[in-house]
């Protein structure tokens, strides 16, 4: 933990600092990073903390809503941004709607993929069950807390289907750690798995359209149940990939937003938007420059989802970035 002290007018200072430091000490750090600030509130003059927490193993999946909204960290980053809407919806794993607000949603384009063999001849994942196809499946690792395998796992389910059901017809889960994980590449170079459910799709899906793989649409019907729990439809564009012959309808998976709890100072979210312009030409961001605009409002690379803070509200609409 990093713990730096400023008055109310330095913590975007502080907040600055501990980017540099992050950047320059992720080989010690490991990927979770967990800071938290004392910083005191002029106006009534009383103590206030700030903490800030990402990836690791409580942080990095989906129970980073549940934290925040306990109060227990203050700031975090999640993925997708349906997350944040599913648990602002208390849909889901959230049992209850959570009290959360944006600061700010990172872009970061991606969908669920359901690339299957074209030797099955498969036209929906249905078949799947109705013919109780014995798949080797390769997807991410299992668990609750990892949201790539929790949206993976609610849509096979609403068409009969589950990790363990594909195993008893005699079918195989190839676990992976990431979307472009080397045992995953080698098994679709080689033809070594039946069918690849996951995101990250511009890791894999071009290497598996060239080897023998097509995708599998979702169901219209299958997207509306999603989007009740506060996912997307979306289309996988032809545009983006060179061997897909036309649009696949499925799920969004795109977008970083940094939530926060309804009751975090104003005035500290007003300067984390401020700290995130001065460093915006710093911030690495998968469609190159970071766009404030952008940041405040849904787009197709990073969907809002939830309300924005109060203070992050001021803050875009003064400087212009929000009308």
């Amino acid at each position: 933990m990093v713990k730096l002290r400023a008055n109310m007018i330095r913590v975007k200072g502080a907040l600055e600092i501990a980017a540099e430091l992050y950047a320059r000490q992720m080989s010690s750090l490991g990927d979770e990073l967990k800071i938290s600030f004392t910083s005191k509130d002029s106006r009534a003059n009383r103590p206030l903390s700030l903490s800030l927490a990402v990836n690791g193993r409580l942080m990095g999946g989906m129970r980073a809503p549940l934290e925040v909204a306990r109060r227990r960290v203050d700031i975090a980053y999640v993925n997708p941004s349906a997350i944040a809407t599913m648990a602002y919806r208390g849909k889901g794993i959230y049992k209850q709607k959570l009290p959360l607000r944006a600061l700010a949603c990172f872009p970061s384009w991606d969908r669920i993929a359901f690339a299957v063999s074209r030797d099955l001849k498969i036209r929906s994942l249905y078949e799947i069950a109705a013919r109780k196809i014995p798949l080797r499946v390769s997807t991410r690792l299992a668990g609750v807390d990892n949201a790539t395998y929790y949206a993976v796992s609610k849509i096979l389910s609403l068409y009969g289907l589950s990790p363990a059901r594909i195993k008893q017809w005699g079918g195989e889960i190839e676990e992976c750690d990431r979307p472009s994980s080397p045992r995953r590449m080698q098994s679709i170079l080689n033809r070594q798995v039946g069918a690849v459910f996951d995101e990250g799709i511009s890791k894999w899906l071009d290497e598996a359209l060239a080897n023998g793989y097509e995708l599998v649409e979702l169901e219209p019907k299958i997207i509306r149940e999603m989007e009740r729990y506060g996912f997307k439809g979306a289309a996988i564009p032809k545009t983006r990939f060179k061997s897909l012959p036309r649009d696949v309808r499925t799920i969004d998976f795109s977008g970083w937003p940094l939530i926060t709890h309804k009751w975090l100072d104003e005035g500290v979210a007003y300067s984390i938007c401020e700290a995130i312009d001065r460093r915006r030409d710093f911030i690495p961001v998968d469609s190159g420059s970071l766009d404030m605009e952008k940041l405040c409002r849904d787009t197709e690379d990073a969907a809002l989802g939830i309300p924005l803070h109060a203070g992050a509200r001021r803050y875009y609409r003064q400087n212009g970035y929000l009308t």
